[in-house]
């Protein structure tokens, strides 16, 4: 008796469990979709997977997915550089979903040859000044900017009259004519920077080794520095206006001897004699032609810029002025410099963006037109 008790529970248990099977089994269903882009392109790869199991799929070369999942499943989408997504299916058997783009995994990028990069790809001996390391510094030339800023890389002012352009040496020096480094500014090649205004640079990219300079050929053997200037950006018509005062001063003023110091060397050495000495001078006048030649400047620069942005283009006005007036007392080592910028796109379809951009400079050294005139003016003297 009981063990026919026994027996009949079993059965009944077996039952249970076929029926809860058979159950189960009607509640799976099958689901496909197809997952896009911000742009409408399939995305390859992409993870599908029930949300809280290991049951999950990607997507094809298509974009496309199947997945046998139960009732009211929710789905989860994740793919690299996109935000994840979930999506609960309910009675539904097809989808599509579009994934959006996530801006805040985005790395900073750099210039390298004529794009960009993100900057943890980029394996090559890359240096970067953005504009916020410009800003608050004395700087008259781009290529100050790089001075402290840059490993490896030299800045060497062998002149300290205003406006004049410092040696950069980036691999060193060379045997290929010059030791100058190439400069690309915007896509373009330029010899000289000395009318940019680092106000308009937006960041400069010095590329030191060969690698990362290799598309440049022959021309980046001194190495490149890569220079973007400013763009509009998004938002309303925003004014900035910078301005900039400092005052300059030599450095050591040397010592020299007074004139009674300056006879006695003389006369000691036998170059003169005293007679001479006394027949061309008075007896009491003595010069100090240091402080004479020398005095305190004074450097000036103003920046007005006018930028915005919308969805159909942008656009960047930027006027400066500067003047600088050198240690040498008077105006004779004054440089003076005026740059306008004019940056701007617009987007006329889908398919077509046009841009420009301009460096409007004017550049005026007296030191060298005052040169110019002396030299011309002895001419006339001894013809």
């Amino acid at each position: 008796m009981e063990l026919r008790k026994l027996h009949l529970r079993l059965r009944v248990l077996f039952l249970f469990l076929i029926a809860g099977s058979s159950m189960a089994w009607a509640q799976d269903q099958q689901v496909s979709g197809t997952v896009l882009d911000s742009t409408g392109e399939p995305l390859i790869g992409v993870s599908v997977l029930q949300k809280n199991t290991t049951n999950g799929t990607i997507t094809d070369f298509n974009g496309e997915f199947k997945l046998s999942v139960p009732a009211n499943a929710t789905l989860v989408f994740s793919y690299i550089g996109y935000v994840t997504q979930e999506v609960n299916m309910g009675t539904r058997s097809s989808i599509s979903i579009t994934m959006r783009e996530d801006t805040q995994t985005l790395d900073e990028v750099v210039v390298v040859g004529y794009g960009v990069q993100k900057k943890s790809s980029v394996t090559g001996a890359i240096s970067q000044v953005k504009s916020e390391d410009m800003m608050n510094r004395t700087i008259t030339r781009p290529e100050q900017a790089l001075q402290g800023k840059t490993a490896g890389v030299q800045i060497v002012q062998t002149s300290g009259s205003p406006g004049s352009s410092p040696e950069v040496r980036i691999r060193g020096y060379s045997s290929n004519v010059s030791s100058k480094p190439l400069y690309v500014v915007d896509g373009i090649r330029q010899t000289d920077i000395g009318g940019l205004d680092p106000n308009d640079i937006a960041s400069m990219e010095v590329l030191k080794d060969a690698a990362s300079a290799a598309i440049y050929g022959a021309e980046a053997g001194n190495g490149v520095i890569l220079i973007s200037t400013k763009k509009g950006q998004k938002g309303k018509a925003r004014v900035a206006y910078d301005f900039q005062f400092s005052s300059q001063s030599l450095a050591r003023m040397p010592k020299l001897l007074n004139a009674q110091e300056y006879i006695n060397y003389m006369t000691e050495g036998n170059i003169l004699t005293q007679e001479a000495i006394s027949s061309g001078w008075d007896g009491y006048t003595d010069t100090n032609w240091a402080k004479e030649t020398f005095e305190n400047s004074k450097m000036q620069k103003h920046n007005l810029s006018i930028q915005g942005a919308n969805e159909s283009g942008s656009y960047y006005l930027s006027l400066s002025y500067l003047d600088n007036d050198g240690i040498v007392k008077g105006n004779a080592d004054t440089y003076q410099r005026m740059t306008a910028t004019i940056n701007a796109d617009y987007r006329v379809d889908n398919w077509l963006k046009v841009g420009t951009t301009n460096q409007i400079e004017n550049i005026i050294v007296r030191m060298y037109l005052k040169t110019m005139s002396m030299e011309v003016f002895w001419l006339r003297l001894f013809s």
